[in-house]
């Protein structure tokens, strides 16, 4: 939808104002295709030299970029000086307009947010009609970084003096996030080194293994890890000068004998702890899902108030606070991260669990998180133990009961035990974060040895040596069905429907009708393949509809892209992008000349059938 100021208007009172060119960020494609189609309606041209001007640039553009010839929103640039400029635009159209405005001769372009990032598209004034953006199905708040990002856009360099921010009443901004995203300090940089199989079979081909983890350590990765583990450490120093409070006792180790100790008077008063044996992982886990814990719960983000055991099985159980102050029961199986920071709350021994004030600190913390935390890396132990317990061999005598010890131990084990507790926590999440990468690295290559990438000496077999020219996502399903002979056979269409399905991570319909038996039986081997390598890598989306695109592309070699166009809801942007990252897998699986000569000449042939009309006209 527009914003709540028409459009027209809008574009009125900033040629008024003189703080024109602007950008106008809005909060869809949709709303930017009707803010363009509002001029139509009020039909208020701009003076015919202008006109002019628009209309020779766009000459020149046409002539490099013929995809652009009959676009639909050329009538309404020459005569009214506006554009939309969204990912649903083929980039010829977008280069058009992003030299229009480099040139002055629109006023004002109706975009989304993706404008702001990676493009040279200044402007004198930027508004802004929103707060927050889709992403991956979720409607989220704008962080401090996208908004400065987006605020910086006004101003430019040699033709303002200052740049112009103005922020319109609309039905989807929240000024709180606004005032703070221009105010604030951006978010802090974070690596997005991950670690992948093509990646480490290229390490093994070139290094040792010996030598590998000290290049590791030298990511910027690992120095934001060791960063972390540093804050860490400081907290570690601080509860063990705490523990040391406590001395030493007649036992060597009285916390833990304590424990035993107690946990034995409660089994001979006959009240059984109705404790179930969790999994290592999730015994892992709950060490660290203590009050105050920072967790994420199907995508949203909550504060742990208390862990219990359900009375009837014995299952663990969380009690979080989550947005908007409503306090949900759990159970822990149902927290998909653990995230790295924790609340400082009040405990109580009886609901809300914890104190008016601790509840209200938690609901604006809640409020006040960034959409992206970091995870915490939780590592299982060797042993599967994690605190001691109780086994059914203790012994039925303990010295506690006659120790002169035994008043102090009373008083102190409450807190000395979450002390311990803590410590053991701290403890292990610096060793996690110290060796995270590493971790990682050994865990790809034992998934490698697996499958026969790699030798238990970690070299590289005759399969790695190929498979690591294989550098995209989904590179382990890829491999894994060159060498099943899924390709076998396979005609230039088809290989390119199915690295299409492979490629697309968009879950929007595309509403492509029908489907030719081949490509469904193609696909639903690979389907079963995927759902196979599940524990080891993401299966992709494998959209038939997506992959019959591709195919019909290439397998009707005379139909025009206007047609393929008309014959899907897909936006010809998407669709570009779509045969543009198939056209990059296809050069992957061209790249296989010495060991996979007939996959790789079908792989050239799909390219060439491929590469003609908009795919022609960029890299």
């Amino acid at each position: 939808m527009p914003p709540a100021i028409h459009p027209v208007d809008l574009v009125q009172a900033l040629r008024h104002q003189h703080l024109t060119p602007a950008i106008v960020f809005l909060t869809s494609r949709r709303a930017c295709d009707e803010a363009i189609d509002s001029f139509e309606h009020r039909h208020v041209p701009i003076p015919t030299t202008r006109s002019a001007a628009i209309t020779q640039v766009l000459d020149k553009m046409i002539a490099e970029y013929p995809s652009i010839t009959n676009h639909p929103l050329i009538p309404t640039v020459q005569h009214y000086g506006v554009a939309a400029h969204h990912a649903g635009h083929l980039p010829s159209w977008k280069i058009a307009v992003e030299e229009l405005m480099r040139r002055g001769c629109l006023d004002a372009v109706f975009a989304t947010t993706t404008l702001a990032a990676g493009v040279d598209f200044p402007a004198r004034t930027v508004v802004v009609t929103q707060s927050s953006v889709r992403k991956d199905r979720d409607i989220t708040e704008l962080t401090v970084n996208e908004i400065q990002q987006l605020a910086g856009r006004g101003g430019r360099r040699g033709k303002d003096y200052v740049g112009f921010v103005v922020v319109t009443p609309s039905p989807y901004i929240d000024l709180g996030p606004i005032a703070n995203g221009l105010t604030n300090h951006p978010e802090p940089i974070d690596s997005q080194f991950l670690i992948s199989y093509p990646m480490v079979l290229n390490l093994l081909k070139a290094h040792s293994i010996d030598h590998i983890q000290p290049i590791l350590e030298k990511s910027f990765a690992q120095f934001q890890l060791n960063h972390r583990a540093d804050r860490y450490e400081t907290k570690l120093d601080d509860v063990e000068q705490q523990l040391e409070a406590y001395g030493q006792r007649e036992c060597a180790d009285w916390i833990t004998q304590w424990q035993s100790f107690t946990l034995a008077k409660k089994r001979r008063s006959h009240h059984r702890l109705k404790t179930r044996h969790d999994p290592p992982e999730m015994s892992a886990r709950l060490a660290f899902l203590t009050p105050g814990r920072v967790v994420e719960l199907s995508k949203d983000h909550a504060i742990v108030l208390r862990q219990y055991r359900s009375r009837g099985q014995g299952y663990a159980m969380l009690t979080v606070i989550r947005h908007g102050g409503g306090i949900v029961e759990y159970p822990a199986n149902a927290v998909t991260a653990v995230i790295d920071e924790v609340v400082d709350i009040a405990e109580a021994r009886k609901f809300p669990w914890s104190t008016p004030h601790s509840l209200e600190h938690a609901i604006e913390t809640l409020e006040n998180f960034p959409t992206r935390l970091r995870r915490l890396p939780i590592r299982v132990d060797q042993d599967g133990i994690d605190t001691p317990i109780l086994t059914e061999t203790l012994s039925d005598e303990f010295p506690c009961p006659t120790c002169p010890a035994r008043p102090a131990c009373q008083k102190d084990h409450p807190q000395a035990l979450k002390l311990r507790q803590e410590d053991h926590r701290l403890t292990k999440t610096i060793h996690a974060l110290r060796t995270e990468l590493w971790h990682r690295f050994q865990q790809h290559v034992e998934v490698l040895q697996k499958f026969g990438y790699l030798t238990p000496a970690c070299q590289l077999t005759p399969e790695g040596d190929w498979a690591r020219l294989i550098r995209i996502n989904h590179s382990l399903l890829i491999t894994e069905l060159i060498r099943m002979g899924a390709f076998e056979g396979i005609t230039p269409s088809l290989l390119a429907g199915v690295l299409a399905s492979i490629a697309h991570d968009d879950d929007r319909p595309a509403s492509f009708p029908g489907r030719h038996p081949a490509l469904a039986s193609t696909l639903g081997q690979v389907r079963k393949i995927a759902h196979s390598l599940a524990a080891y890598e993401e299966p992709p989306l494998l959209r038939w509809d997506i992959a019959a695109i591709a195919d019909r592309w290439i397998a009707e070699s005379t139909l025009p892209w206007s047609e393929l166009i008309r014959s899907t809801t897909m936006a010809e942007g998407d669709i570009y992008r779509l045969l543009a990252r198939t056209l990059e897998y296809l050069s992957q699986v061209h790249g296989l000349r010495s060991t996979h000569p007939g996959l790789a000449g079908v792989a050239r042939d799909a390219m060439d059938l491929m590469r003609r009309d908009v795919l022609e006209e960029l890299p």
